[in-house]
C-alpha cells in the first residue's frame, strides 16, 4: 500500500484494505495474505567466505607482478630467487588475511528487532503466532490508552512519543506522524489497536532494510591510491622490461640471460616490502585506535579518516548522552543551574525541600531494590535522579511515608498528573505538568507566577523541556475527618473526584530537564575546526532543539544554517550540491535524505564521515566514505559501518583522525624510503646493462635489502608518533595522488645521489680489477643496504630537518637500524649465507668507502628536504 496512511481515517482504511477494526482478519484470510507478501523476513546479506578474503591478497598488480617472476625464476633455473620472491607473497597474504578476515563479521543483524512471537487479533480473538508467520508491519493506530512509543531507531530522536489516532493533514516526517507505530520501534506504555498499513520492504524499516542493500560502498581513498600507484608502478615495470627486451634483442643476448637480466629488474622496481609494509601499517593503526576505544572493522579504513573533510554526526547518543537530566530549576526565591560539581548544601533549604517532595511523590518510576536502578519514563527517572542526587531525601522512604491515596495519570490529551497524599495532617494535591496547563491552574492573582511565566520562556529559548509544580493543600472538614479516622480506605470516596480540586494551586517551580551534551562534545569540535574539517548536524531532532545544541557545541548556525526534512524535499540533488556548504544542521530528517546530504558533500569533492547509532543512520553509514557507529547503537549499524567508538566518546573521533593522518604521513614515508631504494637499484642495474657490464646486484641481494634489511626501520617507521603540525593542516583531496611531487623529487634525488657515487665505484673497482666480481657485487649490495639505514632517520618527517629532530624520539627506529645492520652483517659475513647472497667477507676498507658514500647521500638529502621546506613556509 503507498498511501500515506497517517492523513487517512480507520474507516477510509478499513473499507480499502478489506480489514474489519473489531474482529481482525479471518485465518484463511491471514493465510491467504501471508503467502501473497510473503514470511517475516528481511533482505540478507551474505556474509564474505575466508576463501574470499584469500583470494583478495591476489588481488594488487604488484602482487601479480611477484607471482610471474616467481614463476620465471623456477623455469630458468633460479631456484634461490624464487624463494626469496614466494616468502614476500607469503608474508603479505598471511598479514592481510588475518585482518580482513577479522573485519568480515557479517551478520544477519535486521532481526535484532523481530520478536519471536506477536499477539494479533484473528477472527475477533486475540491469539499468539510465531513472527515469521506474519510481516513486519507499520501500523494505523485506530484505539489508544496512554500509548508511549520509543522511536530513537528510526528517527533519532530520543525523547518517547505519546501516541494518539486523530487523522492529520501535513505531509509530515516520521517522527511527526503520532497517529502511526512502526515496525523496530518499542512501546514502553500503553496499550493500542490499530490496522495494519505497510508490511515487509514496504515498512519504513524495510525501506531502510532497502536502502543498505543497494547502497554502493565506495573505495576509499586510500585504496583508491593505493590501486592507481601499484598500475602505475606496474606500467613502468613493463616498459622498463620491454625496453630491456630491445636492448638486448639488439645485442643478441642469450635467453637465459635476457630473463635473468629482467627478472633483476623487476626485483628492483617493486618494492616489495611495501605490500607488507602498508598491511603493516594498517594493522598497526587499526591496534593504537582500539587502545583509544576506536574499533575499525575493516583494515583499509584505518587511515581513511585522516583524509574526511567533513563529518556528518548525528546528535542523540552522538553530542548528548541520550538521556533526560535535571539542568534548571526555579523556585519563587531561586533560579538553579544544577551541576555534578555544586554544593549539595543548597537543597536543604525549606522551598527546595518542598520542591524536591514535589518530584519524588507526583512521580511513576521505580527504584528497584536488588539493582538501585530507576525505571520508568526518561522525564520521570530524571526526576528521581535529580532528588537522589540532592542527597535530601530517602526516595523509598518517602514514598512509603506519604503514599498516594488518589491520582490521576498522565496523558498526552492532558498534559499534567495530579497525586493526592497525606502530609502534616493534611490533604496535599501535587500537580506536574506542562507550564500552560498548570500556569492556568494557578491562583492568577499570585505575583510569583508572572515570574513564572517569564522564566518558562526563557529557558524554552534555551532549548529545554519545561515541567512545573503546583500545589494545593486541603483542610478536610469535620465529616471528611470522621470518614477518615473511621478507618476508610477509598480516598475517593472521602475526598471526591480529584479533577473538581484543579484550581487555585500554587506554582512551587520550574524543572528545565534536557538530554545534556556529551563532556567531550565542544572539544572535539573545536578540534575537528582546527584541523580544517567541517562538522554538521543530521538529526531527525526538531529544528529548535537542534539550533541550541549546535550552538552549544560551537557551531555558527546562521539564520538559514538549519534545513528540516520537509525543505529538503523541495530540492534537487543537484540545488542541494550548490547549498550544501552553507547548511551547519540538518533537523527532522529521515534516513533518504542522510543519504542524500553524504552524496551531496561527495560530489563537491569532499571525503565524508557519517557518525550514527539508530537502524535510521546505517544507509549513510554504509554510503559515507567512512562510517562511524557508536558502541551504544543498533546491531545494524555496527554491521555498515567502518569503525564503532567503544565508549562513545566523542573524543576519540578527534584522536582517529589525528591516527588516520599519522598512518597516511606513515605510509608516505615508507613510500618514500622503499621507492628511494628501487629507484637507485634500477639505474643501477639499467645503468650497468647499457653499458654492457655484468649485473651489479644479484635478484636475491635485491630482495634481501628490500624485504629484510629495510623492514625493520620499515616497520619502525609506523611507530613515529606523529608530528605537532598534523592536525592544524587542511584535509588532503581525495584526488591526491599519494606520491606527491616532493615525495618524487625527495625520491629522484636519493636515487641519482646514490648511483652516481655507487655508478662511478662500481666502474673503478671493475676496471681496475681490485677485486672479482662476487666480491664488488657484495659491496654493492652492502652500501646499498646501508645507505637505506641510514637515511630512513631523513624520511622520519618530510617537514622538519633531520638535524632538528630529537635522534631518541623513536627508540624502535634506533633498534630497527641496529637490527638492519645486524642482519646484513649477518648476509656478508654467516659461513652459511654466503652461498646462498653469493657474498664474501668484507674489509675495513672496504667499510671506509661505503659509509663515505652514505654520509654524503644523507646530506644530500637533508640539503633537498630544506629547500622544499623553506619554499612551503
Amino acid at each position: 500500500m503507498t498511501i500515506d496512511a497517517y492523513k487517512k481515517t480507520i474507516d477510509f482504511l478499513c473499507q480499502t484494505l478489506h480489514v474489519d477494526i473489531h474482529a481482525g482478519l479471518s485465518s484463511v484470510e491471514a493465510t491467504n495474505r501471508l503467502q501473497t507478501y510473503g514470511p517475516n523476513s528481511l533482505p540478507e546479506k551474505r556474509g564474505v567466505s575466508a576463501i574470499i578474503v584469500l583470494l583478495r591478497q591476489f588481488t594488487s598488480p604488484l602482487m601479480f607482478v611477484l607471482l610471474i617472476a616467481s614463476i620465471a625464476s623456477i623455469i630458468i633455473g633460479e631456484k634461490k630467487d624464487a624463494l626469496v620472491i614466494l616468502i614476500a607473497v607469503i608474508i603479505n597474504v598471511i598479514v592481510g588475511f588475518i585482518q580482513e578476515l577479522k573485519a568480515e563479521r557479517a551478520s544477519q543483524a535486521l532481526k535484532s528487532y523481530e520478536v519471536d512471537y506477536c499477539t494479533v487479533l484473528r477472527e475477533g480473538r486475540h491469539v499468539s503466532i510465531e513472527s515469521k508467520k506474519i510481516v513486519p508491519a507499520d501500523i494505523r493506530l485506530a484505539h489508544t490508552v496512554d500509548l508511549t512509543v520509543e522511536e530513537a531507531l528510526l528517527t533519532g530522536e530520543s525523547k518517547p512519543i505519546k501516541k494518539n489516532t486523530e487523522k492529520l493533514e501535513e505531509t509530515l516526517p516520521i517522527g511527526d506522524r503520532i497517529n502511526m507505530a512502526y515496525a523496530g520501534t518499542y512501546v514502553l506504555s500503553g496499550k493500542a489497536t490499530g490496522i495494519v498499513t505497510h508490511t515487509g520492504m514496504n515498512t519504513e524499516l524495510g525501506k531502510i532494510a532497502g536502502l543498505i542493500l543497494q547502497t554502493h560502498e565506495e573505495a576509499t581513498p586510500l585504496q583508491v591510491q593505493i590501486k592507481r600507484f601499484s598500475w602505475l608502478l606496474g606500467s613502468f615495470l613493463l616498459a622498463i622490461t620491454l625496453l630491456v627486451a630491445l636492448i638486448a634483442y639488439l645485442k643478441n643476448m642469450p635467453l637465459h640471460e635476457l630473463v635473468t637480466i629482467s627478472i633483476a629488474l623487476a626485483v628492483a622496481a617493486i618494492p616489495e616490502g611495501l605490500l607488507v609494509a602498508v598491511t603493516a601499517i594498517l594493522a598497526i593503526g587499526m591496534h593504537r585506535m582500539l587502545k583509544r576505544k576506536a574499533l575499525v572493522r575493516h583494515l583499509i579504513a584505518a587511515e581513511t579518516l585522516g583524509s574526511v573533510s567533513v563529518i556528518c554526526t548525528d546528535k542523540t547518543g552522538t553530542l548528548t548522552q541520550g538521556r533526560m537530566q535535571v539542568v534548571r530549576l526555579a523556585t519563587q526565591e531561586r533560579d538553579i543551574h544544577v551541576h555534578d560539581d555544586m554544593s549539595r548544601d543548597v537543597f536543604k533549604e525549606p522551598d527546595l525541600q518542598e520542591f524536591i517532595q514535589a518530584c519524588i511523590l507526583n512521580n511513576d518510576a521505580d527504584v528497584l531494590s536488588v539493582t538501585d536502578r530507576i525505571i520508568g519514563n526518561p522525564t520521570e527517572i530524571a526526576l528521581l535522579e535529580f532528588a537522589r542526587f540532592t542527597h535530601v531525601y530517602d526516595i523509598e522512604e518517602i514514598v512509603k511515608k506519604f503514599s498516594r491515596e488518589q491520582e490521576i495519570p498522565f496523558s498526552s490529551d492532558i498534559k499534567y498528573m495530579a497525586t493526592l497524599h497525606t502530609l502534616n495532617g493534611q490533604k496535599r494535591l501535587i500537580v506536574k505538568g506542562a507550564p500552560e496547563k498548570i500556569f492556568a491552574m494557578c491562583k492568577q492573582d499570585d505575583l510569583g507566577l508572572k515570574r513564572f511565566v517569564d522564566l518558562s520562556q526563557s529557558m524554552v529559548a534555551d532549548g529545554l523541556r519545561i515541567l512545573a509544580l503546583a500545589i494545593k493543600d486541603i483542610t478536610l472538614n469535620s465529616g471528611q475527618e470522621a470518614q477518615e479516622k473511621q478507618g476508610s480506605q477509598d480516598a475517593k470516596k472521602i475526598f471526591g473526584d480529584l479533577s473538581a480540586q484543579l484550581s487555585d494551586l500554587t506554582c512551587i517551580g520550574l524543572i528545565g530537564i534536557q538530554d545534556p551534551l556529551r563532556s567531550h562534545a565542544a572539544q572535539t569540535i573545536e578540534d575537528l575546526k582546527k584541523a580544517g574539517i567541517h562538522v554538521v548536524i543530521v538529526t531527525g531532532d526538531h529544528k529548535d532543539t537542534a539550533r541550541n545544541i549546535a550552538q552549544s557545541v560551537g557551531l555558527d548556525v546562521a539564520h538559514d544554517g538549519i534545513m528540516t526534512g520537509q525543505d529538503f524535499d523541495t530540492l534537487s540533488q543537484e540545488e542541494l550540491k550548490k547549498r550544501i556548504t552553507e547548511i551547519s544542521v540538518f533537523a527532522r530528517v529521515e534516513p533518504k535524505h542522510k543519504i542524500h546530504i553524504v552524496k551531496a558533500w561527495q560530489e563537491r569533492g569532499h571525503a565524508v564521515a557519517m557518525t550514527g547509532d539508530g537502524v535510521n543512520d546505517a544507509p549513510a553509514l554504509k554510503a559515507a566514505d567512512i562510517g562511524v557507529a557508536l558502541g551504544s547503537g543498533s546491531d545494524v549499524s555496527h554491521e555498515v559501518s567502518d569503525m564503532v567508538l567503544l565508549d562513545n566518546n566523542l573524543s576519540v573521533i578527534s584522536q582517529a583522525v589525528r591516527q588516520g593522518r599519522i598512518i597516511f604521513d606513515n605510509i608516505r614515508k615508507v613510500i618514500v624510503y622503499l621507492m628511494a631504494d628501487s629507484f637507485s637499484e634500477i639505474i643501477l642495474i639499467g645503468g650497468a646493462l647499457v653499458a654492457g657490464f655484468p649485473l651489479p646486484l644479484l635478484a636475491s641481494q635485491i630482495f634481501w635489502i628490500n624485504l629484510v634489511t629495510d623492514g625493520f626501520p620499515n616497520i619502525a617507521l609506523t611507530l613515529e608518533p606523529g608530528e605537532p603540525e598534523i592536525m592544524l593542516e587542511r584535509p588532503r583531496k581525495k584526488t591526491e595522488p599519494v606520491v606527491n611531487t616532493p615525495m618524487k623529487i625527495l625520491i629522484f634525488v636519493i636515487g641519482i645521489v646514490t648511483d652516481i657515487g655507487l655508478f662511478a665505484l662500481y666502474i673503478l673497482l671493475l676496471r681496475y680489477s681490485i677485486f672479482d666480481l662476487p666480491h664488488i657485487r657484495t659491496i654493492m649490495f652492502t652500501s646499498l643496504a646501508i645507505d637505506s639505514l641510514l637515511y630512513v632517520f631523513s624520511v622520519r618527517s618530510l617537514r622538519t630537518s633531520l638535524f632538528r629532530m630529537n635522534p631518541f624520539s623513536n627508540r624502535w627506529l634506533l633498534l630497527a637500524v641496529g637490527a638492519g645492520f645486524l642482519v646484513q652483517l649477518f648476509a656478508v659475513y654467516a659461513p652459511f649465507m654466503q652461498p646462498l647472497f653469493s657474498t664474501v667477507s668484507l674489509g675495513l676498507f672496504e667499510w671506509t668507502i661505503i659509509l663515505s658514500l652514505a654520509l654524503v647521500k644523507l646530506i644530500a638529502i637533508e640539503i633537498t628536504k630544506d629547500i622544499f621546506i623553506a619554499r612551503k613556509k
